[in-house]
């Protein structure tokens, strides 16, 4: 166990006579600094018991205040997020309206082009059966006189 040492002061303290010199005098106890101290100050500082009261009141109501601030900026908090996700949302949907309807335009389009091209290919063809129908037939012509036997019997 450490030694203790009391403060200088204390030590010669207690070598401070009791009264003052001269006649005699009722017989004195040591100063207790302390105590004195104490006395002194317990008084001043007992005034602002309802000082501290206050201010933990204080304190308490910033506290409440503060939640409720939080409280009221989570929920615009929340507010904000959930109309940010429509407009997100409405902006998609209109993304992809769009798409869906240049998508059919170019749809569109391109069956238009191929009912232009299949009313060209039978307007074509139209114009040539005549003409690939009669090669067809002075074909089948040849052929027939080609194989007729030369003695002319059939």
């Amino acid at each position: 166990m450490p030694f203790y040492v009391p403060p200088l002061r204390d030590f010669l303290s207690r070598f401070r006579p009791a009264g003052a010199p001269g006649a005699a005098a009722r017989a004195g106890v040591p100063v207790d600094r302390k105590r004195e101290l104490e006395a002194e100050v317990c008084p001043v500082l007992g005034l602002l018991d309802g000082t501290q009261a206050e201010c933990e009141s204080i304190i308490a109501r910033a506290r409440r205040d503060a939640d409720g601030i939080m409280a009221g900026a989570r929920a615009e908090a929340a507010d904000i997020k959930a109309d940010g996700d429509r407009r997100a949302t409405a902006a998609r949907d209109e993304a992809v309206r769009r798409l869906a309807d240049a998508a059919a335009a170019d749809a569109a389009a391109m069956v238009a082009d191929a009912e232009r091209q299949a009313e060209l290919v039978r307007s074509l063809a139209g114009r040539r059966i005549p003409a690939m129908a009669d090669l067809a037939a002075e074909e089948i012509r040849h052929l027939l006189i080609s194989m007729e036997p030369p003695d002319g019997s059939r």
